[in-house]
């Protein structure tokens, strides 16, 4: 498998260690007011989403054999969950298959996490080819659905702790998705 089309799922999933990490010092966080959450419009991601507080882009550029490619991650917490959303950024030159940009997503997602996948299916977004999952640590269970728009990969993450229903919220997050313009 190629290593460049691993890109947006290492941030993704360094980003989720830490925080699953966090969450046991967390836990008198209160819980966040489902009707104050604020929408993110990213004019250089060219989407849309809802997220319960507002977040930073955390930006990193590295170098591949395919040339250098560029991550975006946007990260935000409650105390029954994460939810996150980035995209990548490669070089003009690199041509990759949809397909396997998507199973390398999942698949690197589920393995940075050491985590157990539990369901896959291919899914669309307005035409554009995505693929949804299910995977679960002992801590934390997670929905993510990767979509690629052009020559752009994006990945969507809600995790919720064990024990805690956040599914309102998960759902929520989800729908308000939308690709703004390409």
């Amino acid at each position: 498998m190629n290593k460049a089309l691993l890109a947006g799922s290492l941030i993704l999933v360094f980003s989720l260690g830490v925080l699953a990490q966090e969450h046991t010092s967390d836990n008198a966080r209160p819980p966040v007011d489902p009707g104050s959450w604020v929408r993110l419009n990213s004019e250089e991601g060219r989407f849309s989403v809802l997220l319960p507080e507002l977040a930073k882009d955390k930006v990193e550029t590295k170098s591949s054999p395919h040339g250098p490619y560029t991550t975006h991650l946007f990260m935000a917490k409650t105390a029954r969950g994460i939810f996150l959303v980035g995209w990548v950024d490669y070089a003009p030159g690199f041509n990759f298959s949809v397909q396997s940009e998507l199973e390398a997503n999942r698949d690197n997602f589920v393995k940075g996490l050491k985590a157990t996948l539990l369901s896959n299916r291919n899914i669309t977004m307005n035409g554009h080819p995505g693929l949804e999952f299910t995977a679960e640590t002992p801590e934390v269970a997670f929905i993510s659905r990767v979509y690629v728009v052009g020559r752009r990969p994006y990945q969507l993450i809600a995790g919720t702790y064990k024990g805690q229903d956040d599914s309102d919220n998960v759902g929520r997050f989800f729908d308000s998705f939308q690709i703004t313009s390409r």
